[in-house]
């Protein structure tokens, strides 16, 4: 058993550090084209096998707790953002709106679960992840209220905050994780550069909407 979970550990560290290098080229390279389609799907493969190495890790060899949150908040990033380009012509479907109820009833459920957990990382940092958890599916159930303008502008917005945010989730566990002698700078550092990102594509293509207009929506015809 303790084999099979060190090798859990080094397959769940070669997935990440594969994330962490694929994802760089649809961040920082041009929308919509042929390199932002294939990376940015090797990225989710390779995220796929971090949370699923961390679920496996979790649930069967070294329960955690207070790492699910962030296993969590992964996944319905990078679920929700990939969707976000997949129903970019219909809107939400049930499906989406199924999965959102299903983490926010989880994240809920988590909170009242860490009182009775060891808190290895910084508490505001666990409940900081979990709240963001929470705003995220509370917009993507609320999305169903607007759904013309977010088939029409909104979508792209969703694309960019969740996958830039699902990138810097893994960025930041992997440094709280390597660097615990800077908690809990190395925790929630990560994620401000994140969210400065999504800031400053966001401001971009609200300013120029033309210019990044044909390049997501050639994301949604081949992704």
């Amino acid at each position: 058993m303790d084999l099979l979970h060190q090798f859990n550990i080094g397959l769940h560290i070669v997935c990440g550090t594969l994330a962490m290098l694929l994802g760089l080229v649809p961040m920082a390279g041009r929308k919509g084209g042929a390199s932002h389609r294939r990376f940015g799907r090797w990225f989710l493969a390779a995220t796929a096998g971090v949370l699923l190495t961390a679920v496996l890790g979790l649930a069967v060899f070294d329960f955690r707790g207070y790492l699910v949150g962030i296993v969590l908040l992964s996944v319905y990033q990078a679920w929700s953002g990939y969707r976000a380009v997949r129903t970019r012509a219909t809107g939400p479907t049930r499906l989406d709106g199924w999965v959102a109820a299903g983490a926010l009833v989880s994240s809920v459920v988590l909170v009242f679960c860490l009182k009775a957990i060891e808190l290895v990382w910084t508490p505001g940092i666990i409940y900081s992840t979990l709240g963001a958890l929470v705003v995220m599916t509370l917009y993507d159930l609320a999305r169903f209220r607007f759904v013309p303008l977010w088939r029409r502008t909104l979508w792209r917005y969703d694309h960019l905050w969740k996958m830039i945010s699902a990138y810097f989730a893994l960025v930041s566990a992997f440094t709280g994780t390597v660097l615990p002698q800077y908690k809990p700078y190395s925790q929630f550092g990560p994620s401000v550069v994140g969210m400065t990102l999504v800031l400053g594509f966001g401001l971009y293509y609200a300013l120029r909407p033309d210019a990044s207009k044909p390049d997501l929506i050639t994301i949604n015809r081949s992704f």
